[in-house]
């Protein structure tokens, strides 16, 4: 077998075994995996973050330390904002403690939705979750449905703020 047959036909072999863990049980499993876990969820760390389109508020439920779930508040009044609307202010610091102290508030408010996006990338399923009528964030869940993911990027941001506040 020549050498690029055998890496087409690896390639081959590794993308149907990951097809094979998009499945409806495993969909299921995740959203059941979701609900499970909203009730541990944890108030975590308030920071703003500056993103292409301006300032961010973003608030980080955890589950063991990890912030699994976040949700973005806007700058002008502290209201928690669906995915895709984004504040246009930088808020104040009387705002940011404002946040941190109702953060706890939000498990107990969200709904788990009964289905789940599989992303590709990251290799695993993404639980909407609802407040108040709106998709506000989602929940990674492995892509067999057993196991709550970290939020890989929101972490990487408080990393970065935590080195930023040592220095």
């Amino acid at each position: 077998m020549a050498p690029h047959e055998h890496d087409r036909k690896k390639k081959t072999h590794h993308q149907e075994s990951r097809r094979a863990l998009n499945t409806p049980e495993n969909a299921l499993k995740a959203v059941s995996a979701a609900r499970a876990c909203i009730g541990s969820l944890a108030a975590g760390k308030v920071w703003k973050h500056r993103a292409p389109h301006g300032i961010e508020i973003k608030g980080a439920l955890t589950i063991d330390g990890s912030a699994v779930v976040i949700l973005h508040f806007s700058p002008e009044d502290g209201s928690v904002l669906p995915k895709g609307l984004h504040g246009f202010s930088e808020g104040t610091p009387e705002l940011i403690s404002d946040i941190e102290s109702r953060l706890s508030d939000y498990p107990e408010r969200l709904i788990v939705l009964e289905g789940a996006e599989f992303r590709e990338p990251e290799f695993c399923w993404a639980i909407p979750l609802v407040c108040d009528g709106r998709i506000v964030a989602h929940l990674k869940v492995s892509s067999d449905g057993s196991e709550i993911m970290p939020d890989k990027k929101a972490m990487e941001e408080i990393q970065s703020l935590i080195r930023r506040d040592e220095s």
